[in-house]
C-alpha cells in the first residue's frame, strides 16, 4: 500500500512540474491564430466530460503519442478516483484559453474551474495544432 501511495505523490509531483514548465512557458503568451479560441474550450469541455464518466479509451484516442504512453490504467484510475470524490459533477464555471510553446511546438492551454457536488477542480488541458491532447492536469 505504501509503494502505491509514493508512486501516486511521484506522478503527481511530475505532473506539476509538466504543468508549470507549461505554464511558464506561456508567459500570458496570446493564443495562435492556427487556434480557433471557441474549439479549444469545446474540446476541453469535452476532455472533463470524459474524465467524468472514466472514459480511457475516449482519452487516449485524442491523445498525442506523448500522452497516450502516459495515459496508463493506473494513472487514470487515480484520476479517477480523485476526482469521485468532488461527488457529483455540477458544471465548468470558468474557462479560459491562452497560448503556449513547448519545444518549439505551439499549444493552446485551457484552465478550467469545475464545481463539483463537494468541492471544485481546476484543469489544465492542452491541446497540439491538430487537437491532439497534449496536456492534463487537475488540482
Amino acid at each position: 500500500m505504501r509503494k502505491s501511495k509514493i508512486k501516486s505523490v511521484c506522478i503527481l509531483v511530475l505532473s506539476m512540474i509538466m504543468c508549470f514548465g507549461l505554464l511558464t512557458g506561456c508567459g500570458g503568451q496570446a493564443l495562435s491564430s492556427d487556434f480557433d479560441e471557441a474549439e479549444v474550450k469545446l474540446a476541453a469541455e469535452n476532455v472533463i466530460t470524459m474524465v467524468n464518466e472514466s472514459d480511457s479509451e475516449g482519452l487516449r484516442e485524442m491523445s498525442n503519442a506523448q500522452m497516450k504512453q502516459g495515459l496508463t490504467d493506473d494513472v487514470l484510475n487515480q484520476a479517477y478516483e480523485a476526482i469521485g470524490e468532488g461527488g457529483a459533477f455540477k458544471e465548468i464555471e470558468n474557462i479560459s484559453v491562452a497560448g503556449a510553446t513547448e519545444n518549439d511546438e505551439e499549444l493552446a492551454v485551457t484552465v478550467a474551474q469545475a464545481k463539483y457536488e463537494n468541492k471544485s477542480f481546476t484543469y489544465t488541458i492542452s491541446f497540439t495544432k491538430d487537437m491532439e491532447l497534449a496536456g492534463l492536469y487537475y488540482k
